[in-house]
């Protein structure tokens, strides 16, 4: 059935809204503590949710909803898992901007499993910590393999969801839930909505780079100190940076100016500038690995603060590194630039117009 029109919300007068969902959403109001909701993808999750969402606010009970779809996101942009706070959101709002980000930098959770859990958890204890205890948490649509399985399970125990939504197109969510480590949860196993309908990859990669292209649109260059910022992840993040010196050293041994460089866990990373070919050397060298430093640029960029909270997303541009600089086109305002105290780069490669690009692999 139709949702009754709400002249305040006029979209909820577009939302096909099954009677099991409003089931669902009396039990949802009747639940203390988090709702996590289930499904594949073009399963209406995110409808659901919004609906959720509108139903706790009219009621006059505050919601955090947390989004962990980084491919098809409505809280930040792709790339990213959100945390939106209602009020002060509206119910429906799909800002680029919410009270909460957590950079993962690629928009799927396939290879990023741990960073995705880890997200996960750092924004329900954000929403908690401002006082928010009704929590809502719209899923990924990877709900079959090996990797979804990891996923879901390592969610469900860092969140121990109250109330557990499973919107099951055919069946396709009966061995996944049967896995889950349920506790003291509630299921409740809702049709897919009949208005869902399956997109195809070229709708999803558009509705992507309209994000970008929005998100990007206020952006500016800001120069950041590399002494100011500590590297998180691939591939810069594995220990301490070369001194002059070092650097010194190495760019004699290579031939060619390496323009910065990193030594830890047995390994060496240095930026160049067109490395040189030398196979024989490098064979003989498995702790080093070269990096053109044109192959990072245009890399999507999570910026930190120092408690680890992703205050924005980047492009890293090219950039002086022997300087000592790197340059960063972003939104983050340069007034607040001394906030930012890491930095990491995601697997997605992209124009200022939102259009990916193939990535390369930090390896």
């Amino acid at each position: 059935m139709s949702s009754s029109s709400d002249p305040t919300f006029p979209f909820v007068k577009n939302l096909d809204i099954p009677a099991a969902w409003e089931d669902a959403a009396q039990r949802f109001l009747a639940t203390d503590g988090l709702t996590m909701v289930l499904g594949g993808p073009d399963t209406g999750k995110s409808t659901l949710c919004q609906y959720l969402v509108y139903r706790s606010y009219v009621a006059g009970e505050p919601v955090g909803l947390v989004d962990l779809d980084l491919g098809q996101s409505h809280l930040g942009p792709p790339g990213t898992l959100g945390l939106g706070m209602f009020p002060p959101r509206f119910p429906g709002d799909r800002g680029l901007f919410p009270e909460g980000l957590y950079f993962i930098g690629q928009t799927s959770p396939v290879g990023a499993l741990l960073e995705v859990a880890v997200g996960s958890r750092v924004l329900a204890d954000q929403a908690r910590a401002q006082g928010v205890n009704r929590l809502l948490v719209n899923t990924s649509g990877l709900v079959q393999g090996y990797a979804a399985h990891r996923l879901k399970q390592a969610e469900a125990e860092l969140l121990q969801p109250h109330l557990l939504l499973g919107l099951d197109r055919e069946g396709e969510l009966n061995p996944l839930l049967h896995t889950l480590p349920q506790g003291q949860s509630t299921l409740l196993s809702l049709p897919v909505s009949v208005s869902a309908r399956r997109r195809s990859f070229a709708e999803r990669r558009r509705y992507r780079e309209d994000r970008f292209r929005c998100y990007w649109e206020k952006s500016r260059p800001l120069d950041l100190s590399l002494s100011q910022v500590v590297w998180h992840g691939l591939p810069l993040g594995w220990g301490e940076p070369f001194s002059p010196a070092d650097l010194d050293h190495w760019s004699k041994i290579l031939g060619k100016q390496v323009l910065y460089g990193v030594a830890g866990d047995s390994r060496i990373t240095l930026v160049m500038d067109q490395p040189p070919s030398c196979p024989h050397f490098l064979a003989s060298q498995k702790h080093l690995h070269l990096l053109d430093c044109k192959t990072l640029e245009h890399h999507l960029a999570g910026l930190w603060d120092r408690s680890r909270h992703t205050l924005a997303l980047g492009l890293l541009l090219p950039s002086p590194w022997r300087a000592g600089t790197i340059r960063i086109m972003t939104p983050w305002p340069a007034s607040r630039s001394s906030e930012i105290k890491g930095i990491s780069l995601g697997r997605l490669k992209m124009s200022l117009n939102g259009q990916e690009w193939p990535g390369s692999e930090f390896l």
